[in-house]
């Protein structure tokens, strides 16, 4: 081959070589350009997402709820662990696969759980959404044996509230309760997220803000495959505040014992610093049902018991006072001068007005009686007479100063005012005058006239303490985790009663002789060596033509309400309580006794039983 060929050969193979070259350059670039077109077009907001959570989470750390103790620090209500599974959105990847193995384990069918799931994705995605609550012991080992390979789920350690008495101040501690959608959308509960318990009602409602502590927070760095790196920051939990009741847990327990009747309410207070010895509604129903949630089966069970065991009969309970409100009507009755505490009136079994006959209890009559027989023995006509004297304004006056008709302050929520007619109460109502035959009913504490246990208590402690209108106090002392102390009850006087001393003095020498008297009404409350101070009460809940001889033989519901209301003054530790029996017949024979034993046990003596007729 020549040379001139060679340099031709050589040359064409040169440019074959760079031809190639370039071709596999360009078919480089395009799939490099390819690629990067797809990353950031097709998977750009996902990688995106997926480079954060490669980098930083923050972790919620939720605060340990405070405890809630008795005036003796006893513990009533503290935390005890307990699990849920739940899901993270944001990480969540193959939800088939956490439905098929970790269902059936938990008890939930497969459209329950995609339910769930498909909830999950209303929240932030960075958060966790509880798909099973109190999760056992045998499923918690179950489960973790199936989470290997699975993100976005975990098994979250959340503390539920243990009642260690039960059923004991079931209506004053209260329930707690899943948080609502409303609660969380309309933003009255800031620092709450989905599957949060708080306080739904009693002492856990009103006194969440302290019993909650505040959450913190941990933010830490983790990989694409939801290693934890490291902690980059933290803010511990705080745990929330323990509320110390000024109850006496066993005192509280003896009374919910020894009440065996089937409703009703009993209120005990400290005349001098209002606090509340003991309070109690019945029937009644053990907190634990609701923790950590409680069942269709109980729930439904509860809300059709016809007596109602969920309502707080002490503070919402509405009352006739019946003849314990005569403590009012005499009171008013001095200090606006109506009467004398030796003027008298004739009772003859009945009181005839416009046209209608008004029965005193005793069908036989009193014969001529003054005010301080008339409270020892009841008197019905008396008080007719007094209360057409006074008028339905000047009685409502000094109802209002014993504290009846309104919310008594004690700091549990719902609490209900009662109510004490006025004339301009019955205009605003009906357009119309209060009228005699109306009065008259007013006067003994009947027709229109209601009031709750709470209030009955603080108008008995009034006239224990010689006069003073306390707030009644069921907290003691809220004290932070420290020990430092956030709130100390100190007495509250409300108002001063405008009764001098001559007034109080006849009023605890009548409402003394209601026990101690041969013909008092209170006999059975009577306990050697306590002086015991009282008043009865036996509340018509319908009107009888004839007044029922036997009160076992009237149907139950149509049956009077029995009220005792009674107080002890001369002892370093003083009590006013009252004892409400719903259709229990006569206050002397039926709240009177269960009075007794609450005092004999109270001051640590013997209850002497039923004085011998």
């Amino acid at each position: 081959m020549s040379e001139a060929l060679r340099r031709i050969v050589s040359g064409n193979s040169l440019k074959t070589r760079l031809w190639i070259a370039s071709a596999l350059m360009l078919v480089v670039v395009v799939i490099l350009v390819a690629r990067l077109w797809h990353l950031q077009m097709i998977r750009g907001s996902s990688l995106d997402e997926q480079s954060l959570t490669n980098r930083v989470r923050l972790i919620r750390l939720q605060s340990s709820r405070g405890r809630i103790l008795d005036c003796a620090g006893r513990v009533l209500a503290e935390n005890r662990p307990n699990f849920r599974f739940s899901v993270m959105p944001a990480e969540l990847q193959d939800s088939y696969e956490v439905i098929r193995t970790c269902g059936p384990v938990l008890g939930l069918t497969p459209e329950r759980m995609r339910v769930l799931i498909q909830q999950s994705k209303s929240i932030p995605k960075f958060l966790n959404y509880p798909i099973k609550k109190n999760v056992s012991l045998e499923q918690l080992v179950l489960v973790q044996s199936r989470l290997t390979g699975l993100k976005g789920v975990t098994l979250e350690a959340r503390p539920y509230r243990r009642y260690n008495y039960g059923k004991t101040l079931c209506h004053v501690l209260g329930t707690m309760g899943e948080i609502s959608r409303k609660e969380l959308v309309r933003g009255s509960r800031v620092g709450y997220r989905p599957g949060d318990l708080i306080g739904k009602s009693g002492i856990e409602k009103e006194y969440e803000t302290y019993l909650k502590g505040n959450d913190g927070w941990e933010q830490i760095e983790i990989d694409a495959r939801g290693r934890q790196l490291a902690v980059r920051s933290r803010r511990p939990a705080e745990a929330g505040s323990d509320v110390i009741l000024t109850v006496d847990a066993l005192l509280q327990r003896y009374i919910e014992e020894i009440f065996v009747p089937r409703a009703g309410a009993v209120v005990a207070v400290d005349p001098d610093s209002g606090r509340v010895l003991a309070i109690v509604s019945k029937p009644d129903f053990d907190l634990n049902l609701f923790s950590p949630s409680i069942s269709e089966v109980d729930w439904k069970d509860l809300n059709s018991d016809p007596l109602h065991p969920l309502e707080n009969r002490a503070i919402r309970g509405l009352y006739s006072p019946a003849s314990t409100f005569k403590i009012v009507a005499a009171a008013a009755a001095l200090a606006e001068k109506i009467v004398t505490p030796k003027q008298a009136f004739e009772c003859a079994g009945r009181f005839d007005l416009a046209g209608k006959s008004f029965r005193c209890w005793n069908q036989y009559g009193h014969g001529k009686v003054d005010l301080h027989r008339a409270i020892v023995e009841s008197c019905d006509i008396y008080f007719y007479k007094l209360g057409l004297k006074m008028g339905a304004d000047r009685m409502a006056k000094y109802a209002s100063l014993f504290g009846l008709g309104m919310p008594s302050g004690l700091g549990l929520p719902q609490e209900l005012p009662g109510l004490i007619p006025t004339s301009q109460w019955k205009r605003r109502n009906y357009g119309d005058y209060i009228k005699d035959g109306e009065m008259v009913a007013i006067s003994i504490g009947q027709g229109s006239v209601v009031t709750t246990p709470i209030q009955l208590a603080m108008m008995t402690a009034a006239l224990a303490n010689d006069g003073k209108l306390l707030r009644p106090a069921i907290v003691s002392q809220i004290r932070s985790p420290e020990g430092g102390v956030v709130y100390d009850h100190a007495p509250v006087v409300r108002w001063d009663l405008p009764l001098d001393d001559d007034i109080m003095s006849f009023l605890h020498k009548s409402f003394l002789d209601v026990v101690d008297g041969a013909k008092g009404t209170g006999k059975r409350c009577r306990i050697p060596g306590i002086t015991v101070h009282a008043k009865t009460g036996t509340s018509q809940v319908i009107s009888f033509k004839q007044r029922p001889e036997d009160n076992a033989s009237v149907p139950y519901h149509e049956r009077s309400h029995a009220l005792f209301v009674a107080y002890v003054k001369d002892r370093p530790k003083k009590i006013a309580l009252v004892v409400v029996v719903e259709h229990g017949g006569g206050g002397g024979t039926s709240a009177a006794p269960i009075a007794r034993k609450i005092l004999a046990k109270y001051y640590g003596v013997p209850d002497p039983g039923d004085p011998e007729e």
